[in-house]
């Protein structure tokens, strides 16, 4: 190592020195108009997303809705089934099978409604 000389010592780099004003408008006005934007894009993002997630519930409120009318429209046709009985013994079979089927029919709509509210409820909760 060699010994340190004075007059390098003596000499520091010369840095360019900017007035106040000019070092805030040219490096901290940029940063601080950069945040400003920032901040109004995530607030924005933040509104929408409470749309959307409010979006999805409307839709899963309609849809329970939907299913409810459903099953007090099925109770009540049974409820009209038992107190209107056909006369005739084969008459009366008939009719059940048909009924039957129709039941089955609807409990097969109102199961298909509920997969789908539950595969919508899935994919807004992995959202």
């Amino acid at each position: 190592m060699r010994p340190l000389d004075i007059v390098e010592l003596a000499e520091p780099e010369e840095v360019e020195v900017l007035e106040p004003e000019e070092d805030f408008e040219q490096f901290l006005l940029p940063v601080i108009n950069e945040m400003r934007e920032d901040i109004a894009s995530l607030t924005r993002e933040h509104g929408r997303a409470y749309l959307r997630n409010r979006s999805k519930l409307w839709e899963m409120d309609n849809m329970l809705i939907q299913i409810k009318t459903q099953v007090e429209a099925s109770e009540e046709s049974a409820l009209n089934h038992l107190q209107n009985p056909g006369d005739a013994a084969e008459g009366r079979a008939a009719k059940r099978c048909e009924k039957a089927e129709e039941k089955a029919k609807e409990i097969a709509k109102m199961a298909e409604m509920l997969v789908e509210l539950v595969r919508r409820i899935e994919k807004s909760e992995s959202s």
